[in-house]
């Protein structure tokens, strides 16, 4: 079985299209990633000149953000995020080697996503959310001279683990070797890494959070546990604490 296996991506992915007519206050991208089109939206903050690329969860879109668009601009950074192939406006199917290889194609767009702007920007984070996780460790490892740092919301550190609990196939480690996954890429994350994950979580455990800071050989890191927090409401039990940490690392890691 190879990771671009359907039985795989219909475990991991749930796409869905952006709403017809939408409008959002940011502005509106495409990077042509091979034959895909993916979409996203570029959020400015005007006074800094750190960009935060972001990788959404699996039942997301990038339009989704679009209400949050302020808590991350005042936490000090514009951001970018970024859907998924078949996610929002986003053309091509999903698949986790997609994924992985269309992170780097927009990482490497950032110059032109710069003009776009209007402005220059000077430090480079990662950030990923649940399924996001994989392509921000994956640029974070493979990457790790253009960043500045690395924040993590609910990661996960196992795939064949995540595929299980997803209802999708066993999947063997010879399929799915160490140093592919997001644990194995962890070891080579040498990034300032934030982790924020809830205490509660039923979907990715909060022990996956745990290995994972463990695997980062990065003396600057932390991991911020927002108690009684599940898959999906880390805002709600600790929203005070989600933004100060993010601001607290994007103000250390882009110096």
């Amino acid at each position: 079985m190879t990771l671009d296996d359907q039985a795989i991506s219909r475990a991991l992915f749930h796409p869905r299209g952006e709403a017809l007519g939408h409008v959002s206050p940011g502005i509106r991208t495409e990077t042509q990633c091979g034959s895909a089109i993916v979409g996203g939206y570029l959020h400015l903050n005007p006074t800094s000149d750190v960009l935060m690329l972001f990788f959404h969860g699996n039942g997301e879109i990038a339009a989704d953000y679009d209400s949050l668009s302020r808590l991350f601009t005042q936490c000090g950074t514009s951001y970018w995020v970024v859907d998924y192939r078949r996610y929002g406006r986003s053309t091509g199917a999903p698949s986790l080697p997609h994924m992985l290889a269309d992170a780097e194609v927009c990482l490497n767009d950032i110059p032109r996503i710069s003009q776009l702007a209007g402005k220059p920007f000077r430090h480079i984070l990662i950030m990923g959310r649940s399924l996001g996780s994989a392509p921000a460790i994956h640029l974070a490892a493979t990457a790790t001279d253009k960043l500045a740092g690395l924040i993590l919301d609910s990661p996960y550190a196992d795939g064949p683990a995540l595929i299980r609990r997803l209802g999708g196939p066993v999947v063997s480690r010879s399929d799915f070797p160490a140093s592919s996954d997001n644990l194995g890429k962890m070891r080579q994350c040498d990034l300032p890494a934030l982790i924020i994950h809830g205490t509660d979580d039923h979907i990715i455990p909060f022990s996956d959070s745990e290995a994972l800071l463990d695997a980062c050989p990065c003396p600057e890191k932390k991991l911020l546990s927002i108690e009684g927090a599940g898959h999906n409401d880390l805002l709600v039990h600790g929203l005070d604490q989600y933004c100060t940490a993010i601001r607290e690392h994007i103000a250390s890691a882009a110096v």
